[in-house]
């Protein structure tokens, strides 16, 4: 099998999916097979393994989903629990994850901290090891409620954790220290690491270190993670075959300084990798790193030559037979994508330049091209800039900041601290790093927002691709290079016009809880349309309980949600009234997408939320324009008919509820009425001004309160379809009792997003059906 092992790593991959994707994807091993036998690529005894390895993954994959299961009934109280990773303090929420000492499964663990105090007991007291006492409730993750969202359900499944425990109490009075963990001192190693660099490094300074040498980067700034996403640079930030290759090789050369011999120090490596695995947090580019490098070493201790291309395969096969559904693990996927291709590839491509900074600009081509149908399916989009920002900072981290923090944290930790001008200096290069990081970011259109591909596309970029760089490696001149360069960017067109050109609608109703949000996407790329963009009100709170990060609509949910549908730019973007729980998430929409124009009511007076709106888009160059009954327009066979507010001067409007934006639609052979917050009085206009109004979907004003949704109202729209977005659990019980007996008596089937997550209408032409995200 020397030199075919990629064919074995294809078999174990194909293998894996049968089991946890379609069966149908038999077929396809099976066309491989009997590809690689007519054309003499294999032997049948090396066919013979290749259907063992692919018969063994399946076996494998079967099993891990069968024995994937919780040994708990969720009605538990009590626990006895120990903490199996260093604990992380947000404000006054406290994570953890954990392990019951006699069932030995994981659980996550949360806990709302009661004051400061507590607050700083626990974080100086709680350590990794600990064994606890402790009550709580188990609750059910949540999973995904909106198309294409991150399911934190299946995250936690796919690494064996079915519950969460929200603890009661935690006393340090009922934990003691349990020292028979294997990797225990590993583990403290890394946690003391971390806190020598939150306490001796400047304070700009030591988040980045700690991704930089423990490989957790969750100190760092959501900004500035945002910023060396939205670039392209992302990579830099985790530990990877560059990290594990330089510490090895300075390892390595300082011991043969130090006089150790060449063979001794293979040996010590090989010994101390495992270790390094598990200190920086055993990431699957950090265990791919690893494990390619103790393959290399014990072939060359064995003195049997073994090639990259073997040496990854045999590590994918292995890391896939072992860990089952890690292949859903989106660093998983980019890390041996990327470091696959460069070894293919990259050497015959490399060959065609001299020049330094050619070949920088070739080594980054291909990583950026075999990342993108994974950023896609993960991220919607993908840096139009990044091949720039990786030339700039590729070269700056692996030969300045990579060393320099190493060296610095060593130097640091043998002298007790004594590295405070060096440190200050490494500082003000990372404050500059990250500045130039937010500077390209913020480039308008960096970013090309495509949105997650179908399956059709997924597998034109799964040809298109490889082809690409097949053709480059075969190349002579810069004309056949630039015609192989058709291929990716062919892959990208498709994508992008299967999704403006589609003959296709959808009007969906975002889950954003408590609070509206609405997506109408037009066909043929006609408009896309946002009525609000959910948010919560905000509240004063006391500085220690603050989190770094707290959730917001906008940026969390409704932007995610629009990129993943490869909405780029929001034609008309409806501010129906001044609530924060239908303009909170209206911030981040400018933000982060391209606005056309952003409507607000007629004679509505502002809140300070609102006119900081209308700045924020003016900044953006988004026009403002005010709207009231009678405005229309029409868009191919779309209608759409403004009926409320009913105009006067600014400043002269209703009550804020009742002086909503209310936006009749003729949509997919349906006719739509958005409602906003509109309440008894505006209901009772309504339908006085418009005596002949009909709906067959109503949006179900102010989330199924009881000051809306009359009888009165309802039996002159008599709509056939009601749809209330309203929050899990929330504190005012919307939708009232009285509400849905008046859908009930009027024969209203009501559909609801607290029930069934996001809420979509699917339509071509006339005709179109619903869909709820959750059954």
């Amino acid at each position: 099998m020397k030199g075919r092992w990629i064919y074995a790593a294809a078999a174990s991959l194909l293998g894996n999916l049968t089991s946890l994707l379609h069966p149908a994807i038999a077929v396809i091993f099976s066309l491989l097979a009997l590809f690689l036998l007519k054309r003499n690529i294999l032997t049948k005894q090396n066919m013979t393994i290749l259907i063992l390895i692919y018969l063994s993954l399946i076996i494998r994959s079967e099993l891990a989903a069968e024995y994937n299961r919780t040994s708990l009934t969720g009605n538990e109280g009590d626990f006895e629990i120990t903490l199996s990773e260093s604990v992380k303090i947000d404000g006054d929420l406290l994570t953890v994850l954990i392990e019951l000492t006699e069932k030995k499964e994981k659980l996550a663990a949360r806990y709302k901290i009661k004051s400061e105090a507590e607050q700083k007991i626990l974080s100086d007291h709680l350590r990794i090891g600990m064994t606890c006492r402790v009550n709580g409730t188990l609750k059910t993750p949540p999973t995904s409620t909106n198309p294409n969202s991150f399911s934190y359900k299946d995250y936690l499944n796919h690494n064996s954790i079915f519950w969460i425990l929200e603890l009661e109490q935690l006393n340090l009075s009922d934990c003691t220290y349990n020292k028979s963990r294997i990797t225990l001192p590993i583990l403290k190693m890394r946690e003391m690491g971390t806190k020598h660099i939150l306490e001796h490094f400047p304070e700009q300074a030591a988040p980045l270190s700690i991704a930089l040498v423990f490989g957790d980067r969750s100190f760092i700034d959501e900004d500035i993670v945002a910023s060396y996403q939205e670039i392209g640079i992302i990579h830099l930030l985790a530990i990877s075959g560059l990290h594990v290759g330089m510490l090895a090789g300075m390892f390595f050369l300082a011991g043969v300084r130090a006089g150790i011999t060449r063979e001794k120090m293979t040996s010590i490596l090989i010994m101390v990798l495992p270790v390094y695995a598990i200190l920086t947090g055993a990431a699957p580019s950090v265990l791919r790193a690893v494990f390619m490098m103790l393959l290399v070493l014990l072939a060359k201790k064995l003195k049997a030559p073994i090639q990259l291309a073997d040496v990854i395969s045999i590590v994918f096969a292995g890391y896939l037979f072992i860990f089952p559904f890690i292949i859903y693990n989106a660093g998983f996927q980019l890390s041996f994508a990327v470091a696959l291709s460069l070894i293919l590839s990259a050497p015959a491509i490399l060959k065609k330049f001299t020049h330094p900074l050619a070949a920088l600009l070739s080594v980054s081509l291909i990583c950026q091209i075999a990342a993108i149908p994974i950023l896609l399916w993960h991220f919607y989009e993908v840096s139009i800039i990044s091949i720039i920002a990786n030339l700039i900072f590729v070269p700056l981290y692996s030969s300045i900041v990579l060393p320099v923090v190493l060296i610095l944290f060593i130097f640091d930790l043998l002298t007790g601290g004594r590295a405070d001008f060096l440190l200050h200096v490494l500082e003000k290069m990372i404050v500059f790093l990250n500045w130039i990081a937010e500077m390209l970011s913020a480039i308008p259109n960096s970013t090309l927002i495509l949105g997650r591909p179908s399956p059709l596309n997924l597998i034109i970029y799964l040809l298109l691709i490889p082809a690409f760089f097949a053709g480059w490696e075969r190349s002579k001149n810069k004309k056949a290079i630039v015609k192989n360069g058709v291929l990716p960017v062919l892959a990208i067109v498709i994508h992008y016009f299967v999704n403006v050109l589609t003959p296709a609608g959808e009007i969906t109703f975002i889950d954003v809880g408590q609070g509206d949000s609405i997506l109408i996407k037009l066909p043929y790329g006609r408009g896309n349309y946002l009525i609000d963009a959910g948010g919560a009100p905000m509240f004063k709170t006391e500085e220690w309980k603050m989190r770094s990060d707290p959730y917001e609509t906008g940026k969390d949910t409704v932007v995610p949600f629009l990129k993943s549908k490869g909405v780029s730019k929001i034609d008309k973007l409806f501010l129906t009234h001044g609530d924060m729980d239908h303009i909170g998430g209206a911030s981040a929409v400018l933000r982060e997408m391209k606005v056309k124009s952003v409507v607000f009511p007629h004679g509505a007076e502002f809140s300070e939320a609102e006119k900081d709106l209308v700045i924020q888009a003016k900044n953006n160059k988004s026009e403002i324009f005010f709207i009231k009954a009678g405005d229309s327009w029409l868009i191919g066979d779309s209608v759409f008919r403004v009926l409320s507010p009913f105009g006067g001067e600014m400043g002269d409007g209703v009550g804020k509820n009742d002086g909503s934006i209310v936006l009749f639609a003729k949509i997919g052979g349906l006719n739509w009425l958005f409602t906003g917050d509109l309440e008894e009085q505006g209901e009772g206009q309504l339908i006085k001004s418009y005596p002949k109004l009909r709906a067959d979907v109503l949006k179900i004003a102010h989330h199924g309160s009881k000051t809306s949704s009359t009888d009165l109202f309802l039996a002159g729209l008599k709509p056939r379809i009601g749809v209330i977005s309203a929050g899990r659990n929330n504190r005012y019980g919307h939708p009232h009792n009285d509400v849905m007996r008046r859908m009930n008596d009027y024969n209203v089937k009501v559909l609801r997003t607290d029930k069934q997550g996001a809420i979509t209408y699917f339509f071509k032409g006339d005709s179109g059906t619903f869909s709820v995200q959750l059954p």
